[in-house]
């Protein structure tokens, strides 16, 4: 099914150290992480805390992450946001990778959460990981 991605409002927005987070009408959260800056532990963990605190108990989210130029992901916090207990609020994730970099970083998460309940999927193209997070949506 395509979407029309024009059709969405942003509806609330929180600003940390490492991004800015969408939260759209669709029932997406959109994380922007912010360019030549190295997530840190202490910046997934405040993430992770405001996801929680959005999260109702039964509708688990749907998250849209675009990686920013040049952003790279400390071994603590990409340890911290590989955790089924971090994930657990979390059905889909779509990642949209800028480069080889981020597509090999990635690529290592994806083989770290496959067994987990939170589905994750990397794309180039927005649109097409928007779709797929749609599809979550209905299911």
């Amino acid at each position: 099914m395509i979407y029309d991605t024009s059709t969405y409002s942003v509806v609330e927005t929180y600003v940390d150290n490492a991004s800015l987070v969408e939260l759209w009408d669709n029932n997406i959260i959109h994380i922007k992480l912010k360019d030549n800056i190295q997530i840190e532990l202490e910046d997934s963990k405040k993430q992770h805390l405001f996801l929680k605190s959005k999260f109702d108990g039964v509708n688990k989210h749907l998250i849209l992450v675009e990686t920013g130029t040049y952003t790279t992901i400390s071994k603590e916090a990409r340890e911290f946001s590989t955790q089924p207990a971090t994930n657990d609020i979390t059905r889909a994730t779509a990642v949209i990778v800028k480069s080889l970099a981020h597509r090999i970083i990635i690529n290592f998460i994806i083989n770290l959460t496959n067994q987990q309940s939170m589905k994750m999927r990397m794309f180039e193209d927005r649109q097409k990981a928007i779709n797929w997070l749609l599809d979550f949506k209905n299911t």
